[in-house]
């Protein structure tokens, strides 16, 4: 959860914060390191590595191997996901993916504005940086869903994200998405499909609901074939029978859910978003 927390806060930095920050190396660097973004220490030869100065390197600084009969050196981006991008410096690689990819800003336009601060960057590298932060996000969040099931009363509830890339907003994209609140504990899921039939519905349920708990829906017809194993009911205002908690999860997660293809999770709790 608080890495949940480290990762929504980076990505709600404010824009001014990032523009600055980009100014000064150093500090990109030190900001990296304490969001672990960058690797603090390195081993080789069972040694800890040591930082060192080499203003040959693009990013200014190496670790080195204190063996002896080894002094190997390595870059500090090692086995991050800058090290995709080894002829980009970081403070631009930080400015494309914190302030440009977390605004949704196109491609192009990233491209542009780079250019207009005297970065040379073409538009198909931004869009490889913004497809390798999609990866690295999709993977995470995979890889961080809770290992348990939601139970007791759960709301359910499906929204359509339509994201329009490039200055004439030409070529919509779709992107449906469903989420779970537990009541109570407040425990979320979010997930990216392909669509809100039946079969996805379904499958989602089985997969993370407990059976025999209590599932709050809007009516969709894609919830009517929940299993019997399930307890399920159209909410009702008059009766406070209501998914306003999952519901108040859309806005708080757009621009999160545009950044993640088709099979994406985000899992959290509704006071971390």
């Amino acid at each position: 959860m608080e890495r949940n927390r480290q990762i929504a806060g980076i990505f709600r930095q404010h824009p001014d914060f990032i523009v600055a920050l980009t100014t000064d190396h150093l500090e990109t660097l030190n900001w990296l390191r304490e969001n672990n973004l960058l690797a603090r220490s390195h081993v080789c030869c069972r040694l800890p590595c040591v930082i060192a100065m080499d203003n040959q390197r693009l990013d200014g600084e190496e670790f080195r191997c204190q063996n002896r009969n080894c002094r190997r050196r390595f870059r500090i981006r090692i086995g991050s996901i800058w090290d995709a991008f080894r002829r980009i410096p970081l403070i631009v690689l930080v400015r494309i993916v914190f302030l440009y990819f977390g605004q949704n800003i196109s491609a192009k336009r990233a491209s542009r504005l780079l250019n207009v601060h005297g970065e040379i960057i073409n538009k198909r590298t931004v869009q490889k940086v913004y497809k390798e932060a999609r990866a690295r996000i999709r993977a995470y969040m995979n890889a961080q869903v809770f290992s348990g099931v939601l139970r007791g009363t759960i709301e359910i509830d499906e929204a359509l994200f339509t994201h329009r890339a490039g200055p004439e907003r030409r070529g919509a994209r779709q992107i449906w998405a469903i989420g779970m609140v537990e009541r109570g504990s407040g425990l979320a899921f979010a997930f990216v499909v392909p669509n809100r039939n039946h079969a996805t519905i379904n499958a989602l349920i089985r997969r993370y609901i407990l059976p025999g708990s209590l599932i709050i829906h809007d009516g969709w017809q894609g919830y009517s074939r929940i299993p019997n194993l399930w307890r399920h009911v159209v909410l009702d205002h008059e009766n406070n029978i209501t998914t306003s908690q999952v519901e108040g999860l859309w806005g708080q997660l757009r621009a999160i859910i545009r950044n993640i293809n088709s099979g994406g999770v985000v899992k959290g709790n509704v006071d971390a978003f």
